[in-house]
């Protein structure tokens, strides 16, 4: 006589699904007006919220918090690092500021594209007025530092000056990099 296995896992699967169904069938159909449905969201109310404003900060999240005015490019210190000592007896301290923020664009400029400048007194009048053009690309000096050779072109009153400098890349900390004057063979 031939053995036959009387319980396989798929009779068995199938026995329980059955049960199941027939369980179901005994229960009544539900009401309709038993079921309570929520309201229905419209579009724009759960969908189209914007998302919540984003408070950004300077250092990770216990950090200063970042507002205000954009810090200047070149720390007031610093500012006659960055201009022609031929220029600096010429110009007043905001002219040279206006001069030295150029000076730092310029210096990341493609070669012999100009940054205009202009710098006004405090009822609006412009003092002076003038460009800084990149004259090369940048290079690599002796000691390391990244430097740039630039033009710097003032206009004041009805006199015109200009002087070429060497600005190279310089670490003043917390990730502040100023181009200063310095020489290319440093």
């Amino acid at each position: 006589m031939l053995h036959r296995r009387h319980h396989s896992g798929i009779g068995a699967v199938l026995l329980s699904l059955a049960a199941t169904l027939a369980l179901a069938a005994c229960q009544g159909a539900p009401d309709l007006a038993s079921l309570r449905i929520g309201p229905i969201p419209q579009p724009g109310l759960l969908f189209d919220h914007p998302p919540p404003p984003v408070t950004v900060v300077r250092g990770g999240p216990a950090g200063e918090l970042i507002t205000g005015a954009v810090p200047p490019l070149v720390p007031q210190e610093t500012v006659d690092d960055v201009v022609a000592e031929s220029l600096r007896p010429w110009l007043t301290a905001v002219e040279r500021r206006q001069l030295a923020e150029a000076s730092q664009r310029a210096a990341a400029e493609f070669t012999l594209q100009p940054v205009a400048w202009e710098a006004h007194d405090p009822s609006g009048a412009r003092t002076a007025s003038g460009a800084v053009v990149a004259v090369n690309n940048v290079y690599r000096a002796v000691r390391g530092y990244y430097c740039r050779d630039v033009r710097q072109l003032v206009a004041k009153g009805n006199e015109q000056h200009q002087d070429q400098v060497t600005l190279c890349r310089r670490d003043y900390g917390a990730g502040n990099w100023v181009w200063v004057i310095g020489e290319g063979d440093q």
